[in-house]
């Protein structure tokens, strides 16, 4: 979410509620109005081909702008054409980047096959149409592949414009392969639609308001006692109406106590709203104003108490609370500054391997309290989830192929050319069997998008899920944060896919369903809750948490096994994340290891 250009950027952000309301007449004119402007401006600057070069936001403004004045003169209050502006070419420059990434990741992973073999056992290439699996010979896949090896991604774009009007030395299937793949990505990424269910946002400045800064400035300052003093706020914001020097558009406000009491918890006294916004849904509207408070700067050296996760698949979550007798000192965090966004480099594998061997964590640690968010109910919602999607997906190739095959016989029949496209308008009216086909065609292209729209709504009941579980495990985590006045210390990682050759792994869409933003996700939702909470965080390399003995140093893959951590020495046992988790804590407080300290700890 945008919050502005970069004012205030050293202040904490946060948007918070006023209200969820059925939308009226008027908001929804309003949403429709704008609705139809993206739709016009969003085709007016939408590229012929996707491999053209994206160009510079002046060039599109200048198109834009035509447009924009346009729809003004057609009855379209200017304020609001300037946002419907902002939001296509947004949503357009998007689109453009995504498809030029996704050809070049289709292209980079040419040769890349799927988890379980077709009907007569070979295996399909994912990114290429079902035939390609067939009729391309292993020597072709390796000399496709050599080739995305060693071309970068302008040069990518380069070739498949090439491949236009030639064949670019490759043998004539390697380069209808080729072909094959940018026509997948022509056809996922088309010009941004926005559908009859869609979402508009709209950042509310005085441009948008009958009154101007005068009545954007009561409304701040209303909403801002309110939410400093815990009470509640009733506000009808007058929104500019659609058309030029129409009457204005009623927008209802209401910040309750118990939003207002929430907010205010964590800084009260310095919370100040800065804008508004709201999002006009087909059948309800949701306004929403931003908040800024002054980071808390209470510093991480000379705390003695941290709160560690382990952050995994089985359990999403394993925090152990632990406090030391010595504090955190500031070598050890200088030291690990290039994971915290210092100017130091980050450590190395090696650097981070030759530490841990050097050091140990002694008696001096203690441990306060243990607690695991098992995922293991929620990966199994997402691998249902992921079932559906196969099945949808396996259906939709199954209509496409269909559709070849049909529209070669319309074409064999028209006397076109084998793969011209179909027109939506029968060519020829007084032929049964063309009329026939043809109609079946597009009986089939409808099926297909009611299905693409079935996997749109998986993909989308995933992302609620995500964002449901993990923003409760952040917050758990940040009351026990709260409960010790402890330090939150986590690695310094990326979330990578279970490897196709592990026990846990359970298929490709369902990688993708748990890679797609989770990492990301769940991060940022934890960063955001804890700065708003005030709670101090530092990151650890990741490197060897989950196979190290903090006891003696050693470093041994072979110590996890599974759920299950076994030390080498003398076959302790721990719960593997948990250990992790104590290790990623015990971190910040490793001292150099001498012999007597090792030999004390044995015992």
């Amino acid at each position: 979410m945008a919050y502005g250009k970069g004012k205030s950027k050293d202040l904490i952000k946060r948007a918070v509620e006023l209200g969820t309301l059925p939308t009226s007449p008027q908001l929804s004119s309003l949403r429709s109005g704008i609705l139809r402007a993206v739709a016009t401006m969003a085709a007016s600057i939408w590229p012929s081909d996707i491999l053209q070069p994206i160009p510079h936001g002046k060039e599109i403004d200048a198109v834009m702008l035509k447009v924009q004045s346009g729809l003004s003169r057609g009855g379209l209050n200017s304020v609001w054409g300037e946002k419907a502006r902002l939001l296509a070419k947004s949503a357009v420059l998007e689109q453009w980047k995504r498809a030029q990434r996704n050809l070049f990741g289709r292209f980079k992973n040419v040769g890349k096959v799927g988890d379980e073999p077709m009907a007569d056992g070979v295996k399909r290439l994912i990114n290429l149409p079902e035939a390609f699996s067939r009729r391309l010979a292993a020597e072709d896949l390796e000399q496709l592949q050599d080739l995305a090896a060693k071309t970068d991604f302008a040069s990518t774009l380069n070739l498949f414009r090439t491949l236009g009007s030639g064949d670019c030395g490759l043998t004539s299937t390697q380069a209808e392969a080729l072909r094959a793949i940018l026509g997948i990505a022509r056809e996922r990424f088309a010009c941004p639609v926005w559908k009859a269910d869609a979402v508009i946002q709209l950042h509310l400045d005085y441009r948008c308001l009958r009154g101007g800064k005068i009545a954007l400035s009561a409304s701040l300052e209303a909403l801002g006692n309110g939410a400093r003093t815990n009470t509640a706020v009733v506000d009808d914001l007058p929104l500019a109406s659609t058309s030029p020097r129409g009457d204005s558009i009623v927008l209802p406000m209401r910040l309750c106590r118990e939003v207002a009491e929430h907010t205010s918890r964590h800084g009260s006294g310095q919370i100040r709203p800065t804008s508004l916004l709201v999002e006009l849904g087909p059948v309800q509207v949701r306004p929403k104003m931003v908040v800024v408070r002054p980071p808390d700067t209470a510093p991480i050296v000379g705390c003695r108490t941290v709160v560690a996760e382990d952050f995994g698949f089985t359990n999403t979550s394993s925090i152990v609370v632990l406090r030391s007798r010595t504090p955190i000192g500031e070598e050890e965090l200088a030291r690990i500054g290039g994971h915290n966004g210092g100017d130091e480099k980050k450590l190395t594998k090696t650097q981070a391997k030759a530490h841990l061997e050097n050091h140990v964590s002694a008696d001096d640690v203690e441990v306060l309290e243990c607690v695991q968010f098992g995922g293991r109910d929620f990966l199994a919602r997402v691998k249902t989830h992921a079932t559906k999607v196969d099945r949808l997906r396996s259906e939709i190739d199954r209509l496409y192929n269909r559709l070849d095959r049909i529209r070669a016989e319309i074409n064999v029949v028209a006397r076109t050319e084998p793969d011209a496209l179909v027109p939506e308008i029968a060519a020829m009216p007084d032929h049964s069997r063309y009329l026939a086909m043809h109609a079946r065609f597009f009986r089939l292209l409808k099926a297909i998008d009611g299905l693409k729209e079935a996997r749109c709504a998986v993909y989308r009941a995933v992302a609620g899920l995500k964002k449901s579980w993990f923003g409760y495990v952040a917050q758990r985590k940040a009351d026990l944060a709260a409960k010790h006045d402890a330090v939150v210390v986590t690695e310094d990682l990326d979330i990578l896919g279970v490897p196709t050759d592990d026990p846990a792994y359970k298929g490709r869409t369902f990688n993708k369903m748990i890679n797609n933003g989770s990492k990301g996700q769940y991060i940022l939702r934890s960063k955001n809750t804890l700065t708003w909470r005030g709670i101090r965080s530092v990151k650890i390399p990741s490197f060897y948490t989950s196979t190290t003995d903090w006891r003696n140093g050693k470093v041994d893959r072979d110590q996890r096994r599974g759920a299950i951590f076994r030390a080498s020495f003398d076959e302790r046992v721990w719960d593997a994340d948990l250990h992790a988790a104590e290790m990623i804590g015990r971190y910040l407080f490793l001292k150099p290891k001498t012999e007597s300290i090792v030999a004390a700890l044995a015992v």
